[in-house]
């Protein structure tokens, strides 16, 4: 057992004293006495912990610890205790043993049945969960605060989108205002899953009444725009789609380079070549993505050609340099096509590049090789950002 799990089990057991010790004096005001029982299970809990025996311990000071208003805390910290050691189905049965107490008031009981969700969904048991969070929608606002919020989590698991966004409202009408805009960030979010879903089945009004929800929640959802740019493209409303793409670059200019190739594909459907070349001077200009200026290149490459694509790449390259840029040099290079040695160096280098991690999580750090909307490291929604990867200077 690790050292830290050890002193937090003898706290524990140290706060299970206390409330069996203070449960004991209650039983002598009344003039009631302690059994054998009591104080054969109290000492047997103590000597299960002298002897390094926590688990078993636990268990004998749950035996001997009667449960009261006075108790409850105690109670509810074993339960807590029990499932953060991974000892879930003891958990439960801590709190299922306590709902049983028909003593405890209704606010008690609900402080049960909360750390009974947490059990469930520790366990897996998102049935039982969701009902008793459905259930605790009527107690205190704490609770509820609380209760909606491991909803949140459960339907996000479930991938049961529509619930979520209930629950993300009914939060959004309990929460402080300082509160609000990260519950909308996620309600956000779970719009745009659903409109997604709606585009993959080409049900575009739906998806486009998903978006408006998902844009009234959060204004700055990059998410919102790139989906309906996708969308107005399926559709041939090509001036809609380059008017929602380059959205982008107010939202947040880094997501630039993901909507490059669909604004040049809507441009070039409509024939506007004067519209692409604005749009390239545009996207030369500060401040440029290293992954923004690798599409230019490659365009200015395949439209006018190896020359005027290493002009422009050395233009920039020096003040702003990186592996991506330096390798798309050499082969811009005038010997590259004739250079074997310069090909293969690209295509090692290529292979090198694809290997990295190319997005990270503004809220833990988490880095991943494609964009994913909710980082699978912290399960927060829109942290996650392309790596601009510069070169950074160092000092000395």
């Amino acid at each position: 057992m690790e050292l830290g799990n050890f002193f937090l089990s003898v706290l524990i057991l140290i706060a299970v004293g206390l409330a069996w010790y203070s449960g004991y004096r209650t039983r002598i005001k009344s003039h009631y006495s302690l059994t054998k029982n009591d104080h054969k299970d109290y000492f047997i809990g103590l000597n299960y912990l002298l002897n390094d025996e926590p688990d078993q311990s636990i268990d004998a000071f749950i035996s001997s610890l009667e449960i009261n208003s006075t108790t409850l805390e105690s109670h509810l910290a074993l339960g807590d205790l029990l499932r953060r050691r991974g000892k879930v189905d003891g958990s439960i049965a801590v709190y299922q043993k306590l709902l049983a107490i028909s003593q405890l008031d209704n606010k008690e009981l609900n402080q049960v049945k909360l750390g009974l969700v947490k059990s469930y969904v520790a366990a897996g048991l998102f049935d039982r969960a969701e009902k008793l969070i459905d259930e605790l929608k009527v107690a205190d606002t704490k609770i509820q605060i609380a209760a909606l919020k491991i909803g949140l989590t459960v339907y996000q698991l479930e991938k049961e989108w529509q619930k979520a966004i209930k629950a993300a409202n009914h939060l959004l009408k309990l929460s402080m205002p300082n509160e609000r805009q990260e519950i909308q960030a996620k309600a956000s979010h779970f719009y745009c899953e659903l409109a997604e879903k709606e585009l993959d089945l080409q049900h575009y009004n739906q998806a486009k009444e998903y978006l408006s929800k998902a844009r009234n929640m959060d204004k700055a959802n990059v998410r919102t725009s790139l989906i309906l740019g996708k969308l107005e493209f399926e559709q041939a409303n090509y001036k809609q789609a380059i008017k929602a793409l380059l959205k982008i670059s107010t939202q947040n200019p880094s997501f630039t380079a993901e909507a490059f190739d669909l604004i040049i594909a809507s441009y070039q459907a409509l024939n506007n070549h004067k519209k692409i070349q604005k749009f390239i001077e545009h996207s030369l200009e500060d401040p440029l993505s290293a992954g923004l200026l690798l599409k230019v290149i490659q365009y200015i490459k395949g439209s006018e050609g190896r020359g005027k694509a290493k002009e422009v790449l050395f233009q920039r390259i020096e003040s702003k340099p990186s592996i991506e840029l330096l390798g798309q040099a050499i082969l811009l290079n005038d010997n590259a096509e004739i250079d074997p040695n310069a090909e293969k160096f690209h295509e090692i280098l290529t292979n090198y590049l694809e290997s990295k991690t190319k997005y990270q999580c503004g809220s833990c750090g988490f880095e991943l090789k494609s964009l994913h909307w909710q980082c699978p490291g912290c399960n927060e929604w829109g942290f996650i950002k392309p790596i601009d990867p510069f070169i950074k200077e160092v000092d000395g």
